[in-house]
């Protein structure tokens, strides 16, 4: 009851199995490449994310020193408004001190005379 398969048979089986084996090992193969890429992918992906990390710190560390300048600027800068009442108070003093040399001239000429 255990017969044997004809030759034809047996020999396309075992043509259909080493195709089979090949086809794994294939297979296989660019299963490993394709994980072998995907950590090389990874390990890239890491250190682009590591340096857009330094860079935005850095950026971020130029931002606030570029703040801190401005808040600076700010606090020390004069407006036209502030300029314009200091001219003000510059004309009036010159004028008092003018109409007082003035007065000083007058009485001195009084004096004298």
């Amino acid at each position: 009851m255990n017969e044997q398969p004809p030759a034809d048979v047996a020999l396309a089986l075992a043509e259909l199995r080493r195709l089979v084996e090949v086809g794994f090992e294939k297979t296989s193969g660019q299963t490993a490449l394709i994980l072998q890429r995907l950590d090389h992918v990874d390990g890239r992906h890491a250190e682009l994310a590591e340096q857009v990390k330094k860079d935005r710190d850095a950026a971020e560390a130029r931002h606030m020193v570029l703040e801190n300048r401005l808040d600076a600027v700010e606090r020390e800068a004069v407006t036209s408004a502030q300029l314009a009442d200091r001219t003000r108070q510059i004309i009036a003093i010159v004028g008092l001190m003018v109409t007082i040399a003035g007065a000083v001239i007058a009485l001195i000429s009084l004096t004298k005379g």
